[in-house]
C-alpha cells in the first residue's frame, strides 16, 4: 500500500521499502564517510523540525549531511530532491545542534558546512553509485 502523504517518485512503492532503502543508503553513506576519514558524530539527530541524516567531522569541518537513495536516475540525480524547504529544514536544525554543543571546546575553531550524499540502488536493490557533493548548500 503506498504511503498516502508520497507524492513524486516514491509515491508507487510501498513505504516500508522506501524506508529500508533509506536506512540502507545513510548505513552505506556513513561507511563512506569513515573510509574518507570522517568520524560520525551524529547519526539521524531528531528535533521538532525534523532529522538531519548525518553529523560528520573530518579535521576542522562539520558536515550537516543529508542523504537521498533512489533505485533510478528516471526522476533526476538524487541529491535533486534536496530542495529549498529541506535546505532551510536542514540549517534550522544544524543551528539547534551547535547551539546545543557550543560548549564543546573541540568545535570552536570548526568549520561548518552542508552536504549531500547521493546513494543509487539498482533494481534488485544492489548499490550502483555514491556521490558526495560537499557544500551543496548555504
Amino acid at each position: 500500500m503506498p504511503d498516502k502523504g508520497a507524492s513524486g517518485p516514491a509515491a508507487n512503492i510501498p513505504s516500508d521499502q522506501r524506508r529500508q532503502r533509506g536506512r540502507a543508503g545513510e548505513a552505506l553513506a556513513g561507511a563512506y564517510l569513515e573510509i574518507q576519514g570522517y568520524g560520525i558524530l551524529h547519526a539521524n539527530y531528531r528535533s521538532r523540525y525534523g532529522e538531519i541524516d548525518i553529523i560528520a567531522r573530518r579535521g576542522r569541518t562539520v558536515a550537516f549531511i543529508e542523504v537521498k537513495a533512489r533505485r533510478s536516475k528516471s526522476f533526476g540525480e538524487p541529491f535533486e530532491s534536496v530542495g529549498l524547504r529541506k535546505q532551510s529544514q536542514i540549517r534550522r536544525m544544524a543551528l539547534m545542534w551547535v547551539a546545543a554543543h557550543q560548549s564543546d571546546p573541540s568545535l570552536r575553531d570548526c568549520v561548518f558546512r552542508f552536504d549531500i550524499i547521493s546513494v543509487l540502488f539498482d533494481a534488485e536493490g544492489s548499490l550502483i553509485d555514491v556521490r558526495h557533493m560537499e557544500d551543496a548548500f548555504r
